[in-house]
């Protein structure tokens, strides 16, 4: 048996007091919203997106998944974080995972978005965390590279398009730099989400989905910096430099 915990320290439950949401299911999805929200309006455009981001996550990544996911989708911030701890676009939640006869049990299995005028945090990324924890939890750089990869733009334009420009204004951090934890709070999300949604996608393409989930089963949060680089370097047979120079000349291309 493997257990796995999620870091949700700040997480709170007041959002399951049922008399705040309406609920309407779907195939795969049971969404949960406000009563004359914008989320409520438009119910039925998002089961159609989110029913074609969950087909297209588990083909492209070829897993399976046999829980339905609990949305809850929040008008405002204030609103979110009162009732769930977070006032972030987005959260997948799972809080602890049990590995019995290869099947995976999470405590929880939901997604809490920010819904409204401004911000409509749907679509592939959120979902990917969850369907894709089965392969274990990665370090951010191929957690959130993957889950960016699966959502293929970032501010409605491609990850390439914008780590090629990050690229030319010698704005990039180093892989070495992100593959720790650690260093993730003191980046730019502008920048950092597509350039691992952008490596996460020239790793795939260049050797292949099963040598990526190899390494994705591999790499923990629990391992030192030293050991996720050598996991890295001995499945793909290349320095975590040269990779990466491999990844920029693919870029300029």
């Amino acid at each position: 048996m493997q257990t796995i915990k999620q870091n949700t320290s700040w997480f709170r439950d007041n959002y399951l007091n049922k008399k705040n949401w309406a609920i309407k299911k779907s195939p795969h999805y049971i969404f949960h919203y406000f009563k004359n929200s914008l989320a409520e309006k438009e119910i039925d455009r998002i089961i159609k997106i989110q029913e074609r981001a969950y087909k297209k996550i588990l083909e492209s990544l070829r897993l399976k998944n046999r829980r339905k996911i609990k949305y809850y989708l929040y008008p405002s911030r204030k609103i979110k974080e009162k009732l769930m701890g977070d006032d972030g676009n987005g959260n997948a939640i799972w809080i602890k995972i049990k590995k019995e006869k290869e099947i995976w049990n999470p405590e929880k299995f939901e997604i809490h978005s920010l819904y409204n005028n401004k911000i409509k945090c749907i679509e592939e990324h959120e979902d990917t965390h969850l369907l894709s924890i089965s392969l274990g939890v990665a370090v951010f750089l191929f957690s959130e590279g993957l889950a960016e990869f699966m959502s293929e733009k970032w501010h409605q334009k491609d990850i390439d398009f914008w780590t090629r420009k990050y690229l030319k204004e010698n704005k990039l951090y180093s892989l070495k730099f992100l593959i720790n934890n650690k260093n993730w709070s003191k980046i730019d999300e502008m920048i950092v989400y597509p350039q691992a949604g952008s490596f996460m996608k020239y790793l795939i393409k260049t050797y292949g989905l099963e040598k990526f989930k190899q390494v994705y089963r591999n790499l923990s949060r629990k391992k030192t910096n030293r050991q996720n680089i050598k996991i890295i370097e001995d499945i793909y047979s290349k320095s975590i430099k040269r990779l990466e120079e491999n990844w920029k000349t693919y870029l300029k291309k």
